[in-house]
C-alpha cells in the first residue's frame, strides 16, 4: 500500500476513535473544546455552515490532513517508536491549539475560560488518543520509517 493510502487509512481509523471519545464526553456530560480550529477560520472569514454534519466533515478532513503530514513529514523525521512519535505529534499540536487557537477564539488558554479541568483533560486525552493511534495504525499498515 502506498504511503498516502496508509496514512489516510490510519487517519480515518484514528479520527473515528477520536470523534467517539469526544462524543462520549457529551454523555457524561463534560464540555470539551469542540471545533476550535473551525471557529478560528470562521473568525478569519471562512464561510462555513453551522451544521453538525459540516463540523463533523471538517473534523474528519483535518484529521486526514494531519495523517498526511505525519506520514510525509514527521514519521521520516522523528526517531523512536510509533508511540513516542505519536506522543510528540500530540504534544506539539496540543500546544498550538492550547496557546494559540483556543485563545484566539476567546476560549482562553487551553479553553480555560469555558471548560472545567475535567473538560480540558478529556479533550487532551481524546486529542492524544488520535495522534497515538494514528502513529500506531500507520506503523501497523507498513508505513513507519519510510523515506522518500
Amino acid at each position: 500500500m502506498s504511503r498516502l493510502k496508509t496514512a489516510l487509512a490510519a487517519g480515518a481509523m484514528a479520527i473515528i476513535v477520536n470523534m467517539l471519545a469526544l462524543a462520549a464526553a457529551d454523555f457524561v456530560p463534560v464540555a470539551t473544546a469542540h471545533g476550535g480550529l473551525l471557529r478560528l477560520l470562521v473568525r478569519f472569514g471562512l464561510h462555513a455552515p453551522a451544521t453538525p454534519q459540516f463540523q463533523a466533515a471538517f473534523h474528519i478532513l483535518v484529521g486526514l490532513l494531519m495523517a498526511v503530514v505525519y506520514a510525509f513529514v514527521l514519521d521520516p523525521l522523528l526517531n523512536g517508536t510509533a508511540l513516542v512519535k505519536g506522543l510528540i505529534y500530540a504534544a506539539g499540536v496540543w500546544l498550538i491549539n492550547a496557546v494559540f487557537v483556543l485563545p484566539m477564539t476567546g476560549e482562553g488558554l487551553a479553553g480555560s475560560r469555558h471548560l472545567s479541568l475535567l473538560g480540558m483533560a478529556w479533550f487532551a486525552a481524546a486529542h492524544t488518543l488520535f495522534f497515538v493511534l494514528l502513529a500506531l495504525f500507520y506503523e501497523r499498515g507498513g508505513g513507519a520509517g519510510r523515506r522518500r
